[in-house]
């Protein structure tokens, strides 16, 4: 199911081995407030869909959000915030933590997200916040 009008789309950063459920359910909600699609980027060294995203998808398709998925080697913030800009439509940008992506960042005096135009949320359970 697509919705009509002008669409919206809900960006879900998501990091190999850092799925957690409450990512699938702050998508899902938000998905459905908005009326909006989401998109997946996922990273994965070997560019392989890690095995725990297959039920994640069996969960979007089961609650009927239209979703697209793509898997990559490696996923800057910077990468997700010029993304999200560069796309009107994107109205959320979901991650685990600010924590967990920081560790990723080979360059922590910088703070991309303070230039992302839409509302970055963070999903991760508070004890998974910083892995």
């Amino acid at each position: 199911m697509t919705y009509p009008g002008k669409q919206r789309t809900v960006l879900l950063a998501v990091r190999e081995g850092h799925v957690d459920p409450r990512l699938l359910s702050s998508a899902i909600g938000l998905c459905r407030r908005l009326e909006a699609d989401l998109e997946i980027q996922v990273i994965s060294g070997n560019l392989l869909l890690p095995d725990e995203m297959e039920a994640f998808q069996a969960a979007l398709r089961e609650a009927g959000v239209p979703f697209s998925l793509d898997v990559k080697a490696s996923l800057r913030r910077r990468d997700l915030v010029s993304y999200a800009n560069a796309h009107e439509n994107i109205a959320a940008l979901v991650i685990d933590s600010r924590e967990g992506w920081e560790a990723l960042a080979l360059d922590r005096s910088s703070d991309p997200w303070k230039h992302l135009a839409c509302p970055l949320v963070t999903a991760a359970s508070p004890e998974k916040k910083n892995a």
